[in-house]
């Protein structure tokens, strides 16, 4: 069996790139031959008619694979049924998030991308959310939800799970700074709890290239008089990604939907979950499928500071919670590892292909 995976880039500083470094690495180390076109070094396909020329560079590479893997619907499915036109090699796309659902509701792409959806032996979705949003779209009976998984090599591997020995409470937050991600909402919960934890602290984590929300949220900060407790951070590496997860009481991202954007699973709250944090998320976004609430964290209402800041408290103020919490945490995060999502890739693929 060959695999061709079609995705833009392998950059695990990207939710993007961990699902595709993840998956193809996993796949490798299990002895299936694989071959990776990164587009994000090779095509153009963002701009509408680079579809149809990224489509024929693919189809010179795919024609001695069994299966073309394509990570994302628009634009990598799309390349990615294009180039198998009379090849007649067995297709499955990734159903991710927004670029999953989005270009469904847009003339210029609408019937393209529903035609890959029909064309593939299965889009595998990564949280119920993705998969419910595609069907409410179209009519597909093709869907199958894939979970995503972490990696317990890259993280779990706190000294200690009892970690700290102060009392200052910090909290963490790991995502690119842009509107869906809603830190927007979270910088008001964090002012609501500082009248509880006057010295709590919160990192947020993330690419800073969005200038114009950047700014927002740091003229939030200013604000609501949190100079001293709210500090940005970006380009770090794993290592210190780990050592903050580790030095922080709980995990928190209030994802919102920016109309068809949204949060397709949050591979993040399952790495904090390995490090043995609590996490807070949100409802009505693949962040349902990360988080099992009331047992390794807490689903909020979106855009909704004042239960964000009631679930925060909840995990500041009571250790005892807390502590099951953070126990719960580390076993929800081991029963999603990369390893038991690669079994389901690799179970998938025999099937599609016949050998089961």
């Amino acid at each position: 069996m060959k695999v061709c995976f079609i995705g833009q880039d392998l950059n695990i500083k990207s939710g993007w790139g961990r699902l595709t470094g993840e998956i193809t690495e996993g796949i490798k180390k299990r002895g299936i031959q694989i071959d990776s076109i990164n587009t994000g070094k090779a095509l153009r396909s963002w701009r509408f008619f680079s579809i149809f020329l990224d489509a024929f560079y693919v189809r010179n590479k795919i024609k001695d694979c069994d299966i073309i893997h394509c990570f994302d619907g628009y634009p990598y499915g799309i390349i990615g049924a294009l180039a198998n036109i009379g090849l007649k090699k067995k297709l499955i796309i990734n159903g991710v998030g927004t670029y999953s659902v989005l270009p469904l509701y847009q003339r210029k792409y609408k019937k393209l991308l529903i035609w890959a959806y029909k064309k593939a032996s299965k889009i595998l979705c990564i949280s119920h959310f993705t998969a419910s949003e595609i069907k409410k779209a179209v009519e597909l009976d093709n869907i199958e939800v894939v979970t995503l998984g972490v990696d317990l090599k890259k993280f779990g591997n706190c000294p200690s799970k009892g970690k700290k020995t102060d009392d200052q409470k910090v909290i963490l937050s790991v995502g690119g700074l842009m509107f869906r991600k809603g830190y927007h909402v979270s910088i008001p919960a964090v002012a609501k709890v500082k009248e509880s934890y006057p010295d709590i602290l919160y990192y947020i984590i993330g690419d800073q290239s969005n200038e114009e929300y950047f700014n927002r949220l740091k003229k939030m900060v200013r604000d609501y008089g949190l100079n001293g407790n709210v500090k940005f951070f970006s380009n770090i590496s794993d290592e210190e990604l780990s050592r903050m997860y580790c030095g922080a009481d709980l995990f928190l991202l209030t994802s919102v939907n920016d109309g068809h954007k949204f949060e397709g699973f949050g591979l993040v709250y399952l790495e904090a979950n390995a490090e043995g944090l609590p996490v807070i998320g949100t409802l009505g976004c693949g962040a349902e499928d990360a988080i099992k609430d009331g047992y390794s964290g807490f689903l909020v209402p979106q855009n909704n500071a004042e239960e964000t800041a009631k679930a925060i408290l909840k995990i500041l103020d009571d250790e005892s919670m807390t502590e099951e919490m953070k126990s719960n945490a580390l076993l929800w995060a081991k029963a999603n590892s990369w390893d038991t999502v690669i079994d389901k890739y690799i179970s998938i693929y025999e099937k599609v292909i016949g050998k089961n």
